[in-house]
């Protein structure tokens, strides 16, 4: 069983568009300008060639890097280039291949999705059909600190008053469930060398990579929350990720 869901992963982490391509699929992912030193291009029919083209000089012996989601929110490509190219954002990218990508990050939150209690199943909501709102993470290179971007449209792209109280309150379960980590840590995950035994417990590597994730996600909702400008414009506003 172990080796059939070891190949699944495997196959499904590496394939493109259901195809095994040697080498081409050994380049690690990044959208870092520093890093990033190739252009790919999937071929537009059957029998066509994968290209993987020096976007940059390459040293020998130098880390080959592709970007796997280059036409993001966040990227500035002409969207003429990006007919062969992924759309995903650093979630998607985690969930399909099991990493949280460096910076610059790319984040959606959509607060309707846990919007819907009993006491306003019956109001009228069409007003919160759209709400939500794409969030841009860069890191400084001279200070390393991490910063949002809101889009071509500055502050119309910021979430309202509304999303940061729903982003605060998202921020607050996160922390609990750091609180709690070394009691799930119990509950859920394999010890040294023991077998599943049918309790469904996940690996170690299964568990340190989903904290990591909850780093990164965690950093994404402080940052959006400190760079918008609702405290700003509210003289008796409190934090968000105090308040609730």
């Amino acid at each position: 069983y172990e080796m059939e869901r070891v190949a699944y992963w495997l196959a499904s982490s590496r394939d493109e568009d259901t195809l095994m391509v040697p080498v081409y699929d050994m380049a690690n992912h990044s959208n870092d300008p520093n890093k990033l030193n190739t252009l790919s291009y999937k071929p537009d029919k059957a029998g066509d060639s994968f290209r993987l083209v020096a976007s940059k000089n390459i040293l020998p012996g130098e880390q080959i890097y592709n970007s796997y989601n280059r036409c993001n929110q966040c990227s500035d490509v002409d969207e003429k280039d990006c007919e062969t190219y992924s759309f995903w954002r650093t979630p998607d990218l985690f969930v399909r291949f099991g990493f949280v990508e460096d910076y610059p990050q790319n984040w959606e939150f959509d607060p309707t999705n846990d919007d819907h209690d009993d006491d306003s199943s019956d109001d009228d909501s069409s007003d919160d059909d759209d709400r939500e709102f794409d969030v841009c993470l860069q890191r400084e290179e001279e200070t390393g600190e991490v910063e949002a971007l809101w889009g071509e449209d500055g502050e119309e792209d910021m979430p309202d008053g509304r999303d940061i109280q729903w982003l605060g309150m998202h921020y607050k379960r996160l922390q609990k469930l750091l609180d709690d980590k070394d009691t799930l840590e119990k509950e859920l995950v394999r010890g040294e060398g023991e077998d599943d035994n049918g309790e469904n417990k996940m690996t170690r590597g299964e568990w340190v990579s989903i904290w990591r994730y909850h780093e990164a996600l965690v950093q994404a909702i402080d940052t959006a929350i400190l760079s918008s400008d609702i405290e700003e414009d509210s003289d008796d506003s409190e934090d968000p990720r105090d308040e609730l």
